[in-house]
C-alpha cells in the first residue's frame, strides 16, 4: 500500500519537484565544473593552449572589449561574444592565476569607449540600425607600473580589433597566439637560405639591378631576418624561430646536415622547390637542388622533374599569335584547392603557381602529412623540359591527358623522425689546389697537415648529433618558388617616388601566414580548427526569415518615394538655368521631403518592434528548450528508471 501511494499522482509530483530542486542544487554546487559536451569539443582547450598559457612568467592581462548595451537586438552577436568570453575564462582557469580577465562595455561616449579606442580598437557598425560595436580582446604582459592606467602603460601589448565571424573557427588558435606572442621579449628571428635574388640583386643578361620580392620585403619588416650561406655548417635552434630554404642550389653535405640537426631539435622550417623556377637567371639551372635525402625521412617526396598541368585551373597568358591562350603550367588555386582547416590556407581566395611540382607520401612514413594546396582531377605530371625554349603553351597540351589524381603542392608535415645522416656528420671536401708554380709545394703542405689532422681526428671524440627528433618535427613544403615572385600576385607601381603595392592574388598573404604561425612554439602549430560556433536552430532562422518578410514590401516601397523625391530635385535643378540662383524649394516639395522623413522614421521603430518581438520569440523558445534540458529530460529518466523498477517488483 505504502509503494502504491508512493506511485501515486501526488507523489509523483512531489518527485518531480524533488529531481527539480536537486537538479537547481547540483547546478549551484557544480557551478565552477565544466564538461564540454559539444560536437567537436568547442570549450575545451588544447593541450597546446594550456601550455602556452603554464609558460608564462609574469602576469598577463586581458581586456575583453563588448558593446553589450548597443547589442540588446543583436541576439547572433551576443550568442558569438558569450562564446568568446566562455572561451577566455577557460584560459584564465587553465593558467592558475597568471592570467587576469577584465569585461568592458564601452557604451558611447563613456570613458571605456575612450579606453577602447586608446587601445587602438575600433568600432564596427552591425545590423540593420548601423550601431557601431566595438568587439575585441587586448592583451598586456608584465608587471603593472604603479600608478599608470593600463592603456598608458609601457608593458607589451597587442590586440585583436574585432572579433570577425569568418575567423570563428580559429578563435582557440587566435587568442593563443595572441598569448604567446605577447609574451615573447623579442621579434622572431628568421634564416633565409635563397638560390635566387629574392633580396635583390644583379641581372647580368640584362645589365641592370634586380628589386627584391615583395614578399620577402613584407616578411623583413614584422621579422629579424638574416641571410645563410649555402655552404653554412651549423643553423641553431637558439639563433633562429625559423628557416626558409628557397629554390636551394649547390647546398653543401655540410649544410644538409645543418639543416637535419636544425629541424631534429625542434626547429621549424619552410621550403619552397622548384622543378622549374622561371625567376632563375637566363643560362642557370631551373631545377632547385634535389632535397629528397631529407625529404624522404620526413616521410614525403617531392618531384624534380616534373610539374603539374592542371586543364581546370590553367590561367590564360599571350600566345605568339597575339591571342589568349590557357597555360596548363600557370595555375589558380581557389578554395576548391586550399585545405581550411589549416590556418596558413583557410581564408585565402586565390593563389597563383607556376610549373609547381608535386608532394608524395613515402610508403609507412611515421609522419602526418596534411595538404595545403592540391590540383584538380583534370592535372597530370608533365616533365619541365618541355619548358625550355617553349614559344606557345600550347604545345603543353599535346598529348595531355588527366590522370583523374588530385595532386599535392603544397603540405605541412608533422611527426617523429630519424635523421638523414645515419653516419654521423658528412666530412668536409678539400679543395683543389691553384695551378701555379707552387703545386708541388702546396701539394707536401697538405700531405703534412691531412696526416696530423687524421692523426688528431683518431684521437678526438666523433662530433655529438642527434639520431632522432627530439620532439614531432614542423616543416612545410611548397614545390613551387615563383609563387613567391611579384609577378604572380602583386603589382608594383611608383607613386611620388614610393612603391605602391597592388595585389591581385592572395601569394604575399600565404607567405606570411606560414611564417607568422611556424615562428610561434611547437604548442602554438598543434592547434587547430575546432568547427564552426554558429550552430542556428532551423526554428529561429524561419523566425527571423518571417520577420524580415512582414516589412520587405515596405521597405521597397520607402525606396520608390525616395527615387521620385530626389528626381523632382533634379527636374527643378534643370529649370533653375543658368542665373547662379540658389534652388528655393517649393511648399509642395518640402511637404513630401517632410512626409518621407517621417515615413522613414515611422518604418524604422517598425523594424524594431518586429526585433524585439523577434527577440521575445527566440527568448521564450530559449526558456522552453532550457526548461526541457533543466527538469524534463530528468524528470522522464526518473519515471522511466521508477518503471523498470515497478516492472521488476512485479514480476517477483
Amino acid at each position: 500500500m505504502r509503494v502504491s501511494k508512493w506511485f501515486s499522482g501526488a507523489g509523483l509530483v512531489v518527485l518531480a519537484i524533488v529531481v527539480l530542486f536537486s537538479t537547481l542544487f547540483t547546478d549551484w554546487l557544480f557551478k565552477g565544473a565544466r564538461i564540454d559536451l559539444t560536437e567537436g569539443g568547442l570549450y575545451t582547450l588544447s593541450s597546446g593552449s594550456k601550455n602556452i598559457v603554464q609558460d608564462l612568467d609574469e602576469p598577463l592581462d586581458l581586456y575583453f572589449f563588448f558593446s553589450d548595451s548597443t547589442t540588446k537586438e543583436a541576439l547572433a552577436w551576443r550568442n558569438y561574444a558569450k562564446q568568446v568570453r566562455e572561451l577566455l575564462e577557460e584560459f584564465v582557469l587553465a593558467s592558475d592565476g597568471r592570467i587576469n580577465l577584465t569585461v568592458i562595455d564601452p557604451e558611447p561616449f563613456s570613458e571605456d569607449e575612450d579606453r577602447a579606442a586608446a587601445f587602438g580598437l575600433q568600432a564596427a557598425p552591425i545590423g540593420n540600425a548601423g550601431d557601431s560595436v566595438y568587439f575585441g580582446l587586448v592583451a598586456q604582459y608584465g608587471e603593472m607600473e604603479d600608478g599608470a592606467s593600463p592603456e598608458e602603460n609601457e608593458r607589451p601589448t597587442l590586440e585583436i580589433p574585432f572579433f570577425k565571424p569568418e575567423r570563428q573557427e580559429f578563435l582557440e588558435y587566435d587568442i593563443a597566439k595572441m598569448i604567446y606572442q605577447v609574451s615573447q621579449e623579442r621579434k622572431p628571428r628568421v634564416g633565409l637560405i635563397a638560390g635566387l635574388d629574392v633580396a635583390g640583386g644583379f641581372n647580368m643578361m640584362m645589365r641592370q639591378p634586380t628589386q627584391p620580392w615583395f614578399s620577402v620585403e613584407q616578411i623583413k619588416q614584422l621579422f629579424e631576418v638574416k641571410t645563410i650561406g649555402n655552404d653554412e655548417q651549423d643553423i641553431a635552434t637558439d639563433d633562429y624561430e625559423l628557416l626558409v630554404v628557397i629554390h636551394p642550389k649547390e647546398l653543401s653535405e655540410q649544410t644538409l646536415f645543418a639543416i637535419d640537426q636544425y629541424v631534429l631539435q625542434g626547429g621549424h622550417a619552410l621550403f619552397f622547390v622548384d622543378p622549374y623556377a622561371e625567376q632563375a637567371q637566363m643560362g642557370a639551372s631551373k631545377a632547385s637542388d634535389d632535397l629528397n635525402k631529407l625529404f624522404n625521412t620526413w616521410g614525403v617526396n617531392v618531384s624534380t622533374q616534373e610539374f603539374v598541368g592542371d586543364a581546370q585551373l590553367a590561367l590564360q597568358v599571350g600566345s605568339p599569335s597575339g591571342q589568349p591562350v590557357r597555360h596548363l603550367g600557370i595555375l589558380q588555386l581557389t578554395d576548391q584547392n586550399l585545405t581550411r582547416d589549416n590556418p596558413i590556407v583557410s581564408q585565402l581566395e586565390t593563389v597563383h603557381l607556376s610549373s609547381a611540382g608535386y608532394i608524395t607520401r613515402v610508403e609507412d612514413a611515421a609522419t602526418e602529412m596534411a595538404a595545403l594546396m592540391t590540383s584538380t582531377e583534370y592535372a597530370m605530371p608533365i616533365v619541365a623540359s618541355k619548358l625550355d625554349m617553349m614559344q606557345d603553351p600550347r604545345g603543353l597540351a599535346m598529348g595531355f591527358a588527366p590522370t583523374g589524381e588530385r595532386y599535392v603542392l603544397a603540405a605541412a608535415i608533422r611527426g617523429e623522425v630519424e635523421t638523414a645522416f645515419p653516419d654521423g656528420v658528412p666530412i668536409s671536401e678539400t679543395g683543389a689546389a691553384d695551378e701555379d708554380d707552387g703545386v708541388d709545394e702546396a701539394s707536401d703542405a697538405a700531405e703534412e697537415q691531412g696526416s696530423a689532422a687524421e692523426s688528431a681526428a683518431s684521437d678526438a671524440k666523433p662530433m655529438e648529433y642527434l639520431k632522432r627528433s627530439r620532439q614531432p618535427i614542423n616543416v612545410v613544403i611548397v614545390a613551387d618558388t615563383d609563387v613567391l615572385s611579384d609577378r604572380l600576385w602583386v603589382q608594383i607601381r611608383q607613386f611620388f617616388g614610393q612603391n605602391v603595392a597592388s595585389p591581385f592574388a592572395d601569394n604575399g598573404d600565404f607567405f606570411f601566414n606560414a611564417v607568422d604561425m611556424l615562428t610561434g612554439s611547437s604548442d602554438l602549430i598543434s592547434i587547430r580548427g575546432q568547427g564552426r560556433y554558429f550552430r542556428p536552430f532551423t526554428v529561429v532562422k524561419a523566425m527571423q526569415r518571417e520577420a524580415e518578410a512582414r516589412f520587405r514590401d515596405v521597405e521597397q516601397d520607402l525606396q520608390n518615394q525616395l527615387q521620385a523625391v530626389e528626381q523632382k530635385l533634379m527636374e527643378l535643378q534643370s529649370q533653375q538655368g543658368d542665373n547662379g540662383n540658389s534652388i528655393t524649394l517649393t511648399p509642395e516639395v518640402e511637404a513630401q521631403l517632410l512626409q518621407f522623413q517621417q515615413e522613414k522614421l515611422a518604418i524604422r521603430k517598425k523594424l524594431r518592434n518586429v526585433q524585439h518581438q523577434l527577440n521575445k520569440d527566440i527568448e521564450q523558445l530559449d526558456f522552453k528548450l532550457k526548461l526541457i534540458n533543466i527538469a524534463l529530460v530528468p524528470l522522464l529518466l526518473t519515471l522511466l528508471v521508477i518503471a523498470v523498477a515497478v516492472y521488476r517488483r512485479r514480476r517477483r
